[in-house]
């Protein structure tokens, strides 16, 4: 029994790791009033922050434009199903002040790769 205690404690901890590491750069993001929870979802998904300065990154990592339309391009290479469910999907966190440019292009790079779930990370006013 004591096993599988440190067996879940393990797994939890690694878990918030990753959790953790997907958003590693602190963004002030967007606010609105009509935003959603984001529900748990097992479709593979790519997080990309957008920087107030305009650079992207992945994890916490600084990517160049080509190397993040490479990353989008091998979500999009994922195996799909017969369930919409099942493709690839970029979870966007822009910060307020980033230019629109940017997201613009993150979305045409998307679209260019067939990729058709894209959300977006918000807060809701007051938080």
């Amino acid at each position: 029994m004591i096993d599988v205690v440190f067996l879940l404690i393990i797994f939890f901890l690694v878990a918030s790791y990753f959790i953790r590491s997907e958003h590693a750069r602190p963004v002030s993001l967007p606010q609105t009033p009509g935003g959603q929870p984001d529900a748990a979802d097992n479709r593979p998904h790519l997080t990309v922050t957008i920087e107030p300065d305009g650079r992207y990154s992945v994890g916490g990592q600084l990517l160049s434009q080509d190397a993040l339309v490479q990353r989008i391009q091998a979500l999009a290479m994922v195996p799909d199903s017969t369930d919409a469910k099942a493709a690839g999907q970029v979870r966007i966190r822009a910060d307020r002040t980033a230019r629109f440019a940017e997201v613009r292009q993150l979305i045409e790079a998307c679209a260019d790769s067939q990729i058709t779930s894209i959300r977006f990370a918000v807060v809701q006013p007051g938080e």
